[in-house]
């Protein structure tokens, strides 16, 4: 009997290798770095959950507010950069390793739209919950619902009993802080963290960091842990693939402040 376990991961910098932000903004003129400020204002202030940050600026911004429209989501999706690997990762989870399958779900704070162009044909849209907005006319008038902070928790909890799995047959990859909390109550029932981030306080709430170009990466700490293989199966999974490992470096990195 397959032991199924319900796959979920980010999509900003997770599986995409830029942020969605930034190609908003510049299709609606506003430069980087007033972007950049405007994020770190809405944070400093505290007034939205993180991750949720473009949602406000969409719903809330004069430089944004009104001018995004659902066809605008799509552009930007059709911009957005994949990492190496995507489509193969999906297909693998699908078909299963061993006696694991998989149900593989991507849970975003983005929008919605973007995701979907970003990864059409590659994944099914049924399976992506990223920030649903509410439209008037195709323009985005306020947030229906957005996958930011414990929002995340609270769409995980409903994928868990939609999928009929243990908790601790959960795996979720992020990379940022929005993925904080979703993080810490995974790891609070025994599932299973990986982060593809180098931040220091990314290591401390994740089972494994893998740091990568190639979201194939991924597979490595469940190959290893949960499905038990050695690095020389490893290895071989992945020439079996067409995907020789060509660098495979370790480190137990610790950072330290002292007075």
């Amino acid at each position: 009997m397959k032991r199924k376990i319900l796959f979920i991961s980010d999509f900003d910098k997770t599986l995409s290798t830029g942020d969605v932000g930034y190609i908003l903004s510049a299709k609606l003129g506003v430069p980087a770095q007033a972007f950049d400020r405007k994020i770190e204002e809405i944070q400093r202030r505290n007034i939205v959950q993180l991750g949720g940050e473009l949602a406000h600026l969409i719903t809330r911004d004069p430089d944004y507010f009104g001018k995004v429209s659902k066809d605008l989501l799509y552009e930007v999706g059709k911009e957005i950069k994949l990492k190496k690997g995507v489509p193969e990762l999906m297909n693998i989870l699908t078909g299963g390793i061993d006696n694991y399958s998989f149900s593989p779900y991507i849970v975003s704070a983005a929008p919605k739209e973007c995701i979907e162009k970003a990864v059409e044909r590659v994944f099914p849209v049924e399976n992506i919950y990223g920030t649903n907005f509410i439209y008037k006319n195709g323009i985005v008038q306020d947030v229906e619902r957005t996958n930011a902070g414990h929002a995340k928790v609270a769409t995980l909890d409903m994928l868990k009993l939609k999928e009929n799995v243990p908790r601790n047959a959960i795996v979720y990859v992020g990379d940022g802080s929005s993925d904080v909390h979703v993080m810490l109550h995974v790891l609070s029932y025994s599932g299973y963290t990986i982060t593809v981030s180098p931040a220091p306080y990314m290591g401390h709430i994740c089972r494994r960091s893998v740091i990568s170009d190639n979201v194939l990466s991924v597979l490595v700490p469940i190959l290893e842990d949960m499905l038990k293989y050695d690095q020389e199966k490893v290895r071989a999974y992945f020439e079996g693939r067409g995907h020789p490992i060509l660098e495979w470096n370790r480190a137990d990195t610790e950072w330290l402040d002292i007075a």
